[in-house]
């Protein structure tokens, strides 16, 4: 099976303390998921693991194994492939952790608002999840 291209963007919202996160999925046709959540004391950083998690769960749950992530977060690509120091977010990076065994994916920087379509698209979402009001 040939790699599947995930690009994951996430997003943080001080005035409302919460995130957003979204991820697209290119193979055959496009899957897009996008979502909000509470953070209490977050940062954007939270929010940017929080698009990768969930990209790894949803492909893993849908038994997509061999990924290409593209993130425009250096933190994230950092913890997760290039071994810097996790001297914050260390439970939801192990979470992380958890959630990439047993797949192979290749972790790879894009730089952000620079005209990539996908990378722009999830950055459209994850900020528009992470102005969503709850009623």
């Amino acid at each position: 099976m040939s790699k599947i291209l995930v690009y994951a963007d996430g997003a943080y919202s001080s005035a409302r303390n919460q995130g957003g996160w979204a991820f697209v999925v290119v193979k055959d046709e496009i899957k897009i998921h996008s979502a909000f959540f509470p953070i209490t004391g977050g940062t954007n950083n939270v929010a940017e693991i929080m698009a990768a998690l969930e990209a790894c769960l949803w492909c893993k749950s849908v038994g997509y194994t061999e990924i290409t992530m593209l993130c425009d977060s250096m933190y994230v690509i950092g913890a997760i492939s290039l071994g810097n120091k996790r001297n914050k977010n260390k439970e939801l990076l192990a979470e992380l952790d958890k959630a990439v065994e047993g797949m192979n994916i290749t972790w790879s920087h894009v730089k952000g608002h620079e005209g990539n379509k996908y990378n722009e698209l999830c950055d459209v979402l994850a900020v528009e999840a992470s102005h969503f009001k709850e009623d």
